[in-house]
């Protein structure tokens, strides 16, 4: 399942760029576009991690990443023709958009576990994480941990924005220091104010669980 987030996490956010993303909004060409680039993303991370299960993983995973985005890309066209695109629809197709993609790739991870296919890692990464002395999985959770808290938290947070309003003490130092620096600016601009704080506690909140469920 490792392999397959960080596959996913490369290719649905930092392979794909801003004017990806608007374009597949208006042209299929481009669904197409994406879903290969994100093909070769899953080629690449499954050849370097699992090279035993890559072509599984790449078509697979590939092709369910194709159902999915064709459906947003004509939802998203309906709403669009009917004129009844709003902020909120797309923000939801959004996070449908997501779910869907993590139910795909938990089914994708499941079938070879149910059927017992072998597989097998390059001998070369096994031993130098050996030698190392690193947890292998360990050092793969750190990584998604840390992209998931850039580009994916952050487009989050923009979606979450636009409808609404566990912690560790470093924290929350960190919170009250950049309140305190900011100080001037929340207490005169009210949008503002909102867009700090629910930013700020959506992307600590984003850390935290990244950090508690991915790398504990």
């Amino acid at each position: 399942m490792m392999v397959l987030l960080l596959g996913h996490v490369l290719g649905d956010f930092y392979i794909q760029t801003e004017e990806i993303a608007k374009k597949k909004e208006s042209r299929f060409l481009w669904v197409l576009i994406h879903c290969l680039a994100y093909l070769g993303t899953m080629t690449l991370t499954s050849l370097v991690i699992l090279p035993g299960s890559a072509i599984y993983i790449s078509l697979t995973s590939g092709l369910c990443h194709l159902m999915i985005d064709s459906g947003k890309f004509y939802s998203l066209r309906s709403l669009t023709s009917q004129k009844k695109k709003t902020p909120e629809k797309e923000r939801n197709i959004f996070c449908l958009d997501q779910i869907f993609h993590i139910i795909s790739l938990l089914f994708i991870s499941y079938i070879p576990l149910y059927w017992h296919f072998q597989t097998w890692k390059w001998q070369i990464v096994t031993d130098f994480f050996e030698i190392a002395g690193i947890s292998f999985e360990l050092t793969a959770a750190w990584i998604l941990a840390l992209l998931l808290v850039h580009k994916p938290m952050n487009l989050l947070i923009q979606k979450m924005l636009l409808i609404s309003r566990g912690q560790y003490s470093a924290a929350g130092l960190v919170l009250t220091a950049k309140s305190i620096a900011r100080y001037d600016r929340i207490s005169k601009d009210q949008d503002f104010a909102e867009y700090y704080l629910l930013g700020t506690l959506m992307s600590t909140a984003g850390a935290i669980l990244c950090s508690r469920f991915l790398i504990i």
